[in-house]
């Protein structure tokens, strides 16, 4: 099985080989909430970067990464590749920046880490083994992200 979000991977890991089934998290693209107090926005796997950005930009945060790809790319193919982009520096990891996220496994189990707390650290932290799987470990379906607020002016110096 193939896991595809936005198809917009150069290094083709979500294009099959052989008689691979493709599962795609197209139809998947609804955001749940944003928790504009905490910023704290929880998706499906299928949303497009550039609508996400959107949305919480309308309630003064931003998202925690920028790609060239954000107006087809998805937050599921974000976070199983973990994206850094522009953004990197300022915000980190897109991995430091997840806080919940739900996946199916290979067997059908529903792994549900979707918590919103920004610090948990009761038991094991299961989501951050699939952040950067490349959908090896399951397919993600469901995440929940930190939004930092928007600075009111940026400033740019080319030296």
């Amino acid at each position: 099985m193939v896991p595809q979000a936005g198809r917009t991977s150069l290094i083709g890991g979500s294009v099959p080989i052989f008689d691979e089934v493709i599962i795609s998290v197209a139809k998947m693209n609804n955001v749940q909430n944003f928790d504009d107090f905490n910023g704290i926005l929880s998706a499906e796997a299928g949303c497009i970067a550039e609508d996400i950005s959107s949305h919480v930009q309308e309630y003064g945060h931003e998202l925690p990464y920028n790609l060239g790809s954000r107006g087809s790319c998805c937050l599921g193919g974000n976070i199983a590749t973990n994206v850094g982009g522009s953004k990197y520096v300022k915000h980190g990891s897109l991995r430091q920046n997840v806080v919940g996220l739900e996946a199916v496994l290979a067997d059908g189990t529903v792994l549900n880490d979707m918590s919103t707390i920004r610090k948990d650290n009761a038991g094991y932290d299961l989501k951050q083994l699939f952040i950067g799987s490349e959908g090896t470990l399951g397919i993600i379906t469901k995440a929940a992200l930190k939004c930092p607020i928007s600075d009111p002016s940026k400033q740019l110096a080319f030296l």
